[in-house]
């Protein structure tokens, strides 16, 4: 009798404990707006008006993420090379400006604001990745893997940061194809990829975050643009939060221009068959804009 009564208290704590867990993750969290974009590409004027409109979207979030090079798209097949070094040196040459934008975005927002865009120092160009906080300051990453014929300088450091007790690490585009360098030693609970990825590739794109989420037990936030490029590229979009577990849990509209807000998780590594339920209770949380965001652009 005192076996079973000494069971009962158990399984009761071990009740009491798991929804203790719970209610502490439940505000363990927070609010993430994927921004999936049509670019207006190489028009960086064009690209901070309609930015400009997008952000009040992002009502509620705490993060607001944006694609890779949000300010001009990717211009990297520009066929004359001094065409591309001119069109290089002109998105540079809104670096301030667009630091200025961003930190207006983050202020009245009250949300931290993650994109890239080019900066050039001492004759070479970086896929400057700037994360900017709603007090003014902010941190930056520089692109790490690029592509051997690109024309951009690798950076040398990584970017983890922690906002509202949630820790990111940022990466950006072709970084998503080398594990070693996202590898988690427990540094973040949230990687967040950036992209101008296009539909022709896919396939990969959907794998490999999967992949990086899975390996590296953490949340993925991708944010990819969406549209045609000037050669006629097209990009699919398929921005998207997956769980530790490999599991899409939430995706912008394919092709569209959209916004999604979604909850990600502080990720507590336990061990035993309880660490699913523990390490991604409360984050089911998804809004969607009610339609395709260039619409909205011209209210």
């Amino acid at each position: 009798m005192n076996n079973i009564l000494k069971m009962k208290v158990f399984y009761g704590m071990l009740c009491f404990l798991f929804a203790f867990s719970l209610t502490v993750k439940a505000q363990d969290s927070v609010r993430v707006a994927l921004v999936q974009a049509h670019l207006i590409w190489g028009d960086v004027k064009s690209n901070l008006w309609a930015f400009d409109k997008r952000v009040p979207l992002c009502k509620g979030a705490d993060v607001i993420v944006f694609p890779e090079l949000f300010t001009s798209g990717c211009e990297m097949k520009k066929r004359d090379k001094e065409e591309a070094m001119r069109s290089k040196d002109e998105v540079a040459s809104y670096y301030p400006t667009v630091i200025k934008r961003m930190k207006k975005w983050a202020k009245r927002s009250g949300a931290l604001v993650i994109a890239s865009t080019i900066y050039k120092e001492e004759g070479k160009y970086y896929n400057r990745l700037l994360a900017v906080y709603p007090d003014g300051k902010y941190e930056y990453y520089d692109k790490h893997n690029c592509f051997k014929k690109g024309s951009f300088s690798p950076g040398d450091r990584h970017l983890t940061l922690e906002w509202k007790g949630i820790r990111f690490s940022t990466y950006i585009c072709y970084d998503l194809r080398f594990p070693e360098w996202s590898r988690n030693q427990g540094e973040y609970d949230v990687a967040i990829y950036i992209a101008n990825w296009p539909e022709s590739r896919q396939d990969d794109w959907n794998r490999l975050l999967r992949e990086r989420a899975i390996e590296n037990e953490a949340y993925v936030v991708a944010v990819n643009c969406a549209g045609t490029d000037l050669t006629g590229l097209v990009y699919r979009g398929e921005s998207c939060v997956i769980a530790p577990d490999g599991e899409v849990r939430a995706r912008c509209r394919d092709y569209w221009d959209d916004v999604v807000v979604h909850k990600v998780c502080k990720v507590h590594k336990v061990r035993g068959p309880l660490r699913g339920a523990l390490s991604m209770a409360a984050c089911t949380a998804v809004k969607h804009c009610p339609k395709d965001t260039r619409d909205l652009l011209t209210l």
